[in-house]
This record gives C-alpha cells, sequence and structure tokens, in this order.
C-alpha cells in the first residue's frame, strides 16, 4: 500500500514522510537470500557426494580433502545468507507496525486539525467585546472546550509519531547490528577483500586527491611556460604523475573509477620519460660540442682575445645606450624581450634548458662556420627538438581533454561545496559527482564503459 504524500504530513509538524521504506521489497530481499542458502544447501549436497565416493579417481584423496574443505566454508556462506534473511524480515515486521502506528497518528491529527486550529473569533482593534447573551456564552464555552480537546489530541499525537519514529530508530540499529555481527562467523574475507573495501569507502577521496594531482601539474607546466627561467624538476612532475596513477588505479580495480584515467597517467608518466631520453641526448651532444670547442679555442687564444675585447667593448656600447634610453623604452624593450623569451621558450617545447642547449649549439655553429662537426650536431639536435615538442605537445594536449572532455573531480566537488553538498558526512568522504562528469557525452560513455570492476 502506498504512503501519503509528503504534504499531508504537516499536520504534524512533519515535511516529508517520517517513516518511509518499503517493507515489500525488505521481504523480497530477505526471500532472495533465502534462495541462495537453498541453492548453495544443494550444492554441498553435491560436495558431500563427491568427498564420500569411494570411486573418484587417482586424485581421490585430493578431491576429498578439496570438497570437504569447501563445503565447510559453503555451510558458512549458506547459514549466513539464512540468518540474515530472517533479521531483514523480522526488520521489514518491524518497519511495517512502525508505518501502521505512524498512519494512525496522522489518521488522528487529519480527525481534530481543523478543530484545533480553528481561528479565535476576536473583536476589530479598539473596538470592545460584544456581550453576548447567556445561549451565546454557552456556545463559545462548548466551542472553546472542543477546541482544546482537539488540541491535546493533536498533541497525543505528534508524541505518538515521536514514539513511533524513535521505535522505528532502535529496531533499525538492533537489527544492523545482527546482520554486521554475522560477518563473525569465521569465514574470513581475503586481504584484497579488505583493500578493496577501503578503497570502495574512500574512493571520493582518492579521485579527489588524484585529480588534484593532475591539476597541479598542468598548473606547473602552464606557470613554467611564462617564466623563461624556470624549468619544474623532472622527479616533482613524475611524484605527481605516479601519485594521480596510483590513485585513478586503485579506483579502478574496484569499479569506482574509469581505466580511462589510468591510461591518460600512463601516457603522461611514458612522454615524461620519453621527453627525458631526449633531453638527455640532447645534453650529451651539447657537452660533447663544447668540449670540441674548448679544445678548438685552446689553439687560437690569440684571435679569441682580439674577439673578447672586440665583444667587451660592444657591451659597453650597449649598457651605456640602455642608460640613456628612457623608461618608456626601456619597459618596452623588456617587453619585447620577455615576449621573445617566452616565444623561444615554448618553441622549444616549454623546455629551458631544451633552450639552452640550442642556443648553445647555434652560437658555436656561428662561431666555427668552416667546421663540419658543429652545423652536424645543431641538425641531429634539431631532431631531438621536434621530438620533445612532439611528445610534450601530446602530452600536455592529452591532459587538457582529459580535464574538460572528460570531467573534474575537483570542480564537482567545488561545485557541490558550494551548494552546501561538499561532504558525505565527514571530511573524509567528499563528493565528487556532479553535472561536470561528463561534459562531452560521447568521451563520457566511453569513460563508464571503461569502469569495471575486477579482482572480486
Amino acid at each position: 500500500m502506498s504512503r501519503p504524500p509528503d504534504y499531508e504530513w504537516a499536520v504534524l509538524d512533519e515535511s516529508q514522510d517520517p517513516i518511509p521504506g518499503e517493507p515489500h521489497e525488505v521481504r523480497a530481499e530477505a526471500k532472495r537470500l533465502s534462495k541462495m542458502a537453498e541453492t548453495i544447501r544443494d550444492q554441498i549436497g553435491l560436495l558431500t557426494d563427491i568427498a564420500g565416493d569411494e570411486n573418484v579417481g587417482k586424485f581421490a584423496d585430493k578431491l576429498r580433502d578439496t570438497a570437504s574443505e569447501l563445503k565447510g566454508d559453503l555451510g558458512k556462506v549458506a547459514t549466513r545468507y539464512e540468518t540474515v534473511s530472517g533479521y531483514l524480515g523480522s526488520w521489514a515486521d518491524d518497519l511495517d507496525h512502525c508505518q501502521s502506528e505512524s498512519l494512525k497518528a496522522l489518521t488522528k491529527a487529519q480527525a481534530v486539525a481543523p478543530t484545533a486550529n480553528s481561528p479565535e473569533v476576536k473583536p476589530a482593534a479598539g473596538q470592545p467585546a460584544p456581550k453576548l447573551t447567556p445561549e451565546q456564552q454557552h456556545h463559545k464555552d462548548v466551542l472553546d472546550h472542543a477546541k482544546q480537546a482537539a488540541q491535546g489530541e493533536l498533541t497525543q499525537a505528534k508524541t505518538q509519531l515521536a514514539h513511533t519514529k524513535s521505535h522505528r530508530d532502535e529496531r533499525a540499529h538492533h537489527w544492523m547490528q545482527k546482520i554486521e555481527d554475522t560477518e563473525h562467523d569465521g569465514l574470513k574475507d581475503s586481504r584484497w577483500d579488505g583493500i578493496k573495501d577501503f578503497i570502495h569507502e574512500h574512493a571520493g577521496l582518492i579521485k579527489l586527491l588524484a585529480d588534484i594531482c593532475t591539476w597541479i601539474v598542468t598548473a606547473l607546466i602552464i606557470v613554467s611556460l611564462f617564466i623563461p627561467g624556470l624549468d619544474i624538476a623532472t622527479a616533482l612532475l613524475g611524484g605527481l604523475m605516479l601519485a594521480a596513477l596510483l590513485g585513478h588505479t586503485a579506483v579502478a580495480l574496484t569499479g569506482d573509477g574509469s581505466w580511462t584515467d589510468v591510461a591518460m597517467d600512463a601516457f603522461a608518466i611514458v612522454t615524461l620519460g620519453t621527453a627525458a631520453w631526449a633531453k638527455g641526448l640532447l645534453d650529451g651532444s651539447t657537452e660533447f660540442a663544447e668540449g670540441v670547442a674548448n679544445a678548438t679555442r685552446a689553439s687560437t687564444e690569440a684571435e679569441e682575445g682580439v674577439t673578447a675585447a672586440t665583444k667587451a667593448g660592444t657591451e659597453g656600447v650597449d649598457i651605456a645606450e640602455g642608460a640613456n634610453g628612457s623608461l618608456f623604452n626601456r619597459a618596452g624593450s623588456w617587453l619585447a624581450d620577455y615576449g621573445t623569451s617566452v616565444g623561444q621558450k615554448f618553441l622549444a617545447g616549454g623546455e629551458k634548458e631544451v633552450l639552452e642547449n640550442m642556443t648553445k649549439l647555434r652560437q658555436l655553429a656561428e662561431e666555427f662556420p668552416n667546421t663540419r662537426l658543429f652545423p652536424n650536431t645543431l641538425t641531429r639536435a634539431g631532431g631531438f627538438l621536434k621530438t620533445v615538442r612532439i611528445i610534450n605537445g601530446a602530452a600536455n594536449a592529452a591532459d587538457e581533454f582529459s580535464h574538460w572532455a572528460g570531467g573534474s573531480d575537483t570542480f564537482n566537488f567545488i561545485g557541490n561545496l558550494v551548494h552546501g553538498k561538499g561532504f558525505d558526512g565527514d571530511l573524509l568522504h567528499p563528493v565528487v559527482e556532479g553535472d561536470t562528469s561528463k561534459p562531452l557525452p560521447i568521451f563520457g560513455r566511453f569513460k563508464e564503459l571503461t569502469t569495471v570492476e575486477v579482482g572480486s
């Protein structure tokens, strides 16, 4: 039988149904568990037959031992299902009783509410109360008495409902504790089951922290692009990416997260490693070229001395001219130089070290134009530069696509926090589901398809 709509409970000062629930659904679950227990008991019978069969072949002893051991575990499972089924049935009866009592309180309240809440007739402001005849006074006294009695019954109905709610809460806690106690039946979960339960319990927090790590990586990369002299340590980026990968992998294993996020994190780490490899080759080429250049310079010290003197004189002229320039010109020159530096770093794949090595190699190629070594090294370094550009570009594109097309747990959490729904009970259970979880429907659907529990 359906329950009264929420608005009807207002007569008892309730904004919604105070005793919600579907006892028939609880009984259906109890029946399902009972049938599962029956099925398990049937399988135990088969195992009993196997354990007692004298014609099972050369592996008789091993098969009997395994069947006996499995039979014992299945017996515990069946007993657990049977016990929980009984508890659920009892809880359904208690819930049914509480709902019935709440309906009685509602019926009583609805019957007396019109009288209890009837308006009191008062004379207009500034006007004296009219003098009543004995009959009118008697009629008024009867109405007042009836109103007081109705108000008393309405109060009793509210008290009855309060007691019913308290009884419901007590019985719910009682049966919940009984069901939880069935876990102490000697049937132990595996270590992975315990880890999986912990991850599932804190999936929201893990997903939020992993997403924050990816956003920190994104922010660091963007900031470094606009600071020419800054290079973010590969170890720092790698540590953040690894933390995100571990977090996303954990929730994916328990079915709470998407393997697409794991793939994106793995791609980011692979590209970081490949870019580091290309930068290492470029470093080696630059160091070798500088070593050859130093040896070449050592054989022509006199010529280099003249060149150094000329360069110093030129720098002196530049400094003097800079000092004489206006503040506006100097600011414009600084902005131009800054823009050039940012552009050069951007073309170097956002890597300060790559930019410095390419600058050194170009200078060496210009300084020794008649030596084939340096132009060839510069050409080879150009290949490394293209590799870094492609790798970092692909990594940044994948990172941004994952954030905006796949949704952001961080943005979802912030949105929920603004609306007062940021946490589910405490700080360890942030709510990360929200409207931005699937900004690109096709990609969001793909992430759903890659959210599959394994290892259970």
